[in-house]
């Protein structure tokens, strides 16, 4: 995938989730996140690590703070970069906090809650309202996504209406593109592939004056999605 992307001038990196998958100890997240960013020259190119359910899980998840710069202390934010709005959301576990497995000790329920007020927030904010083009990212997707999705209830109300160009999502293993409407999703929705080589995908945005453009390549380089916004 890194290949795909070596001869492009491209400003920053964004990793959407479960890419430093279970962390076990400081040893294997140092691995996994070096391997990432060397593949991206990140020691020239900034690089956004999104958390996924699985940065969440093993015994060295929350020793990935010690790894990243948290803006704000939090793992969700937005910023623009030229005149395009970026904006970064967390959906925590994919399961309930009530689940088995997490033995009572988690909290998302608040944290969904949270983003809420922030999504509130910047929608009304005029560096959003502003923006020429409005990216949304988030690791498990609101729309195309076949298991509950327990941010959907509370967010999809705000995004439903919100002026986003595209939403770039991961979670489920599989290259997906649904057009505007097609979900009830108010714009595009891309979806990156899976964490076999046959079925991952690197996406490619340029932005040219008015013009977007979007491409989704695999590992080969074949381009299995191509569209502007």
């Amino acid at each position: 995938l890194c290949k795909q992307v070596q001869h492009i001038g491209y400003d920053f990196v964004v990793f959407n989730g479960d890419c430093v998958d279970d962390p076990v100890d400081h040893e294997q997240a140092t691995t996994f996140i070096s391997e990432l960013t060397e593949g991206v020259r990140g020691d020239r190119i900034p690089v956004f690590f999104m958390r996924g359910n699985h940065e969440i899980r093993n015994a060295y998840s929350i020793g990935l703070r010690n790894h990243y710069d948290y803006v704000g202390n939090k793992t969700y934010g937005s910023f623009n970069w030229g005149d395009t709005r970026i904006v970064m959301l967390d959906c925590g576990e994919d399961k309930p906090d009530s689940h088995w497995v997490y033995y009572g000790l988690n909290d998302f329920t608040q944290l969904r809650n949270e983003q809420v007020d922030f999504l509130k927030k910047e929608l009304a904010a005029k560096e959003f309202k502003k923006a020429r083009k409005r990216i949304l990212i988030h690791h498990i997707p609101v729309y195309g996504n076949s298991e509950e999705n327990l941010c959907a209830g509370l967010w999809t109300g705000l995004l439903k209406k919100a002026p986003f160009h595209v939403s770039l999502n991961a979670h489920t293993h599989e290259f997906a593109y649904h057009p505007k409407g097609e979900l009830g999703n108010n714009y595009p929705v891309v979806i990156g592939g899976g964490y076999k080589m046959e079925s991952a995908t690197v996406m490619i945005l340029e932005k040219k004056k008015e013009e977007m453009r979007i491409r989704v390549l695999n590992a080969e380089g074949k381009i299995l999605l191509d569209i502007t916004v």
